[in-house]
């Protein structure tokens, strides 16, 4: 075979090679987006036609009354605003004191340093579903059942963990150069943090900041426990409650488009924010 002809079927090799790649990807684009595609197809139509066999790609009656419906009720919006303040309220607590925590951890001595850090990998073995009942009943002593606050703060406790070691992570990488460089301008060590690290640092607070939001906003398990209140009930419970009641079995659009209206927050998130959060998640690829 020629040189010419070894060059050609390289070429090809490697032509035949993308093509399969970019159908595997394809497919899985496909597999991933489907479901999304038809919540968001079926909460615009009548609920007669949702269940159509067979079904329907595109609605044949185009209609806008379950967001109406979902948009105007109080049972819906109130949860919705509960949520929104939760996830804003589990952030604001979790990313500033995990950050100063991984900042200790990455840049000083601490005793039995290893420990510590294997204790808080063994916390992401935990199922939540173990620690339901403790937190029940050292909120209830607390009384923060029904409220804000005792979200905010489950939901902290099991977000720190994670938050620690992936912001370990980030600070490690960090020159200590810029640090020093601060303190010899005047700064002190945690003004150095605060001025010259943290503000570096943002791809690791968004993928933190963003790893809490969806914490909070998606959660059911801990809010369906710790609320029964439609004054302090999350989004995610009220969906649960209205799917299970007797409501569902004739207007199941109406679920499905308050399902669209809750899914959509969090779509728009990492769309705008998807740089910083691979940036941040990848932070720990190389050794500190």
């Amino acid at each position: 075979m020629s040189r010419l002809s070894w060059t050609k079927s390289i070429k090809a090799g490697r032509t035949l090679q993308s093509v399969l790649a970019y159908v595997a990807l394809a497919v899985l684009m496909f597999w991933i987006l489907f479901p999304f595609y038809w919540m968001v197809n079926s909460s615009f139509k009548p609920n007669h036609e949702i269940f159509d066999f067979p079904p329907t790609w595109l609605p044949k009656e185009f209609t806008i009354e379950h967001y109406k419906w979902a948009l105007t009720n109080n049972r819906f919006i109130r949860p919705l605003l509960n949520s929104i303040q939760v996830a804003l309220m589990t952030t604001a607590v979790a990313t500033p004191l995990s950050a100063l925590a991984a900042y200790a951890m990455a840049r000083y001595p601490i005793p039995r340093k290893r420990a510590l850090m294997g204790v808080l990998v063994a916390t992401q073995m935990i199922p939540g579903v173990l620690l339901v009942i403790p937190l029940f009943i050292t909120f209830t002593r607390l009384g923060i059942i029904n409220k804000y606050s005792g979200l905010a703060l489950g939901y902290s406790t099991f977000i720190f963990p994670y938050a620690v070691l992936q912001m370990r992570a980030f600070f490690a990488n960090f020159p200590l150069e810029l640090e020093d460089a601060a303190m010899i301008d005047g700064c002190t060590q945690l003004g150095a943090f605060l001025r010259v690290t943290l503000p570096l640092s943002i791809p690791g607070v968004v993928t933190v900041g963003l790893f809490a939001i969806l914490i909070a906003w998606n959660d059911l398990l801990f809010s369906l426990i710790l609320t029964s209140d439609i004054n302090a009930m999350t989004v995610a419970v009220q969906l649960y409650n209205l799917s299970m009641s007797q409501f569902a079995s004739t207007n199941w659009g109406v679920i499905i488009a308050e399902a669209t209206i809750i899914t959509l927050p969090v779509v728009i998130l990492f769309v705008f924010l998807q740089k910083f959060l691979i940036q941040g998640l990848t932070a720990g690829a190389i050794k500190g």
